[in-house]
Order: C-alpha cells, then structure tokens, then sequence
C-alpha cells in the first residue's frame, strides 16, 4: 500500500492507493468495505505487474483488507503457483482471532459466517461485521482460497484448524517462524524478576498474570508494552496495591535485549489462540525458559519440565503455583532450562532451516 512512510522502491507504482480503515462518515466506511470484498486498484495493479513483469511464485502475507483476494486470480491464470502463510486465522475466520466477548469462537465452522453478525466480532461494530460476514460469503463464493496452492501455517496448532475447518491435509504445511540466536547468547544474567513483553490487549491476559502476581509478594513483574488494555491494567494494579509489578512501556532493540536476557524467566498468559508467538522463541534465543498459557501454538512450543512450564489459561493460583516453582529455582537450575531452550532455536527455528523448509514447498507447488 501507498504510505508516506514507505522506503523509496521503484515498484511503488504497482502499490494500492492508501486506504484508512479509522476513517469517519457513512459513505467512506462503505467506500473502504467494498475494498474489502474487493479490490479494482489492486486487481489493476496486479494486472500492471504481470504484465511488466514475469513471477516463478506468488507468496502473500497479511493482505486481506488493504489489497483483498482480488488480486489472486489473475496471478493463477499467469500460471504462477500461490502461497499463502497464516499469521492468523482470516480464511475461516470473520475477525481472524477466533476471538470474541472474552472467549475463544469457533462458531463460524462448516461456513456459518452470519455469526459475526450476531456476536458483533469485528470491536462490537454491527455494521463492520455485517462486512466481514459479507466478504466471507464472497470470498468463498468466489472461490479464492481455492485457488491458493498451497498454505503456510507457521504453528502446528493452526495447521489442524484449517483442517478441522475444511481444507485438505496435503493444501497446509507447516513451517514455522525463525530466529536467528545470537552467537553471544544463551545469557546467564539473572536478575531475579519475571517478564511479559508484547501487546497489552483484552486476548493477552496480562490481567490473570498480574493476579497471580499478587500471591507471589517476593517476585517482582516487568511488563513491557503497549496497547488498548494499559491503563486497565496500571489501574488493576494500582486498586489492589500490587506493589511488584513494573510497567515500562514499549521496549524495543537493546533496551528489549536488556530486559530478555536479565529476567530469569518470561511470561505469556494469552487466553486466545496465539500463532507462533516471537516472544517465546525470542526468550529461548536469549537463553530464558518461558511459562505459557495452554492454549493454541504456546505448548508446542514448550517442553513442559525442559525449557519452562505450561498452566491452564485464566487460572490465577496455577499461574502463581508456576511462577513460585520457576522462581525458586536456582540460578544454574533456570540457566539449565535456558540452555535446552537456545539449543531448540537452533536445532528447530533457524533461518537455515526455514529457509530448506520454505524452498520445499516452492519446489512441490511449481
């Protein structure tokens, strides 16, 4: 998409025109929602690129809303093979997160999208889930997701949904995400505290972990992070006089470095169905065992007992029960675990591999 704060690139020309999905008034929503369904700039724009250009494969990444599926059948009559990879759940799912009033959804199976009208899953918005029923009719009406060649699911845990919901075992490989562990790592620091690190929303839970924090007085939380839950969240702690967890606001580059490798351990309470989550693989890179809520693509990412520990979503004293195992722990105990988490990045989650894996399947779709 055209955006002021693209880098300078000659194919520019071949973008869609920028399109604001935050904009106000009846005719611009409804202007924007047959974009959705689908897209002329972007089916024009593709046909500018196909013909100006030749392609061995197509590979699509997040794209729904701002270029839609329309693009897609000119690139299959090119003869060009699709790929897609699932950073989400779009194709079966209205609001993509299997998500909804607090709870986990999966009342669009068997294709019964009107259920995002009757829950109001696009941010409780009648009229946007009106959409998003609409363009999911739409999408499979017109075949789209049959034309892609093959899917890329980047968690095992998606992989099986798409199949539960319809698609054909040999359509959804698995490759997941990659992380390249840095040679000066795994870190031994341990400065005795906890971390969260990601987005501070409803889905992540971020509340559960700071209840349970109240029942462990002698650990001390960081949360690192934004969103629309922060200010939920800095007042949950404040009412209930929780005085060891820290809000630092959004880290990134050294300064999230920083606080990886002097936790002993880090946290992901999500309640949702989460994907690959980078912040696991990114603890494990720096040498920290992770606990992980048991829900979606978090177990199998951790060895329960080997590089962290598993508790069930939502439960205050298990998640405090494993918070007060993981720091009770010695040093040398929690370095151990670590350890066998670097050593699963480079064995299972490296560039290398992603890489043979990813041109595997460019080689069988071809």
């Amino acid at each position: 998409m055209k955006s002021q704060y693209n880098l300078e690139t000659p194919y520019e020309k071949y973008f869609v025109e920028e399109v604001n999905y935050e904009a106000t008034g009846l005719l611009n929503r409804l202007t924007n929602a047959s974009k959705v369904i689908f897209s002329f700039d972007a089916r024009s724009k593709i046909h500018r690129l196909l013909r100006d250009h030749q392609f061995d494969i197509a590979h699509f990444h997040i794209f729904q809303h701002q270029i839609s599926p329309s693009v897609f059948a000119p690139i299959t009559r090119s003869g060009a093979p699709l790929v897609l990879t699932l950073h989400d759940l779009k194709p079966i799912c209205p609001n993509y997160k299997m998500y909804v009033n607090g709870k986990v959804c999966e009342a669009c199976k068997q294709g019964k999208f009107y259920h995002s009208v009757v829950n109001r899953c696009n941010k409780g918005i009648l009229l946007n889930s009106v959409i998003n029923a609409v363009e999911m009719y739409s999408h499979y009406a017109l075949g789209y997701y049959h034309d892609v060649s093959r899917f890329i699911a980047v968690s095992r845990f998606y992989q099986q949904k798409m199949i539960d919901f319809g698609f054909s075992e040999d359509q959804v490989s698995y490759i997941p995400n990659m992380i390249e562990p840095d040679s000066a790592y795994p870190s031994h620091d341990d400065e005795g505290y906890a971390l969260y690190f990601g987005r501070l929303s409803e889905e992540k839970d971020v509340s559960s972990l700071i209840g349970a924090m109240s029942k462990v007085p002698a650990l001390k939380l960081i949360i690192a992070g934004t969103g629309p839950d922060e200010k939920l969240l800095q007042k949950q702690v404040k009412r209930h006089a929780i005085d060891n967890v820290k809000f630092v606001g959004f880290q990134s580059g050294d300064n999230l470095r920083r606080l990886i490798t002097q936790a002993s351990f880090t946290v992901l309470p999500s309640k949702w169905y989460e994907n690959c989550p980078m912040s696991i693989l990114e603890s494990f890179a720096h040498g920290k065992p992770v606990l992980g809520a048991r829900i979606g693509g978090i177990p199998e990412l951790i060895d329960d007992g080997l590089d962290g520990f598993h508790f069930t979503p939502e439960k205050e004293d298990e998640i405090a029960e494993k918070l007060t195992m993981m720091a009770s722990m010695s040093r040398a105990d929690r370095r151990e675990m670590g350890i066998n988490g670097y050593e699963k990045i480079k064995r299972n989650y490296s560039p290398e591999q992603h890489y043979e894996e990813l041109m595997t399947v460019y080689r069988t779709v071809k």
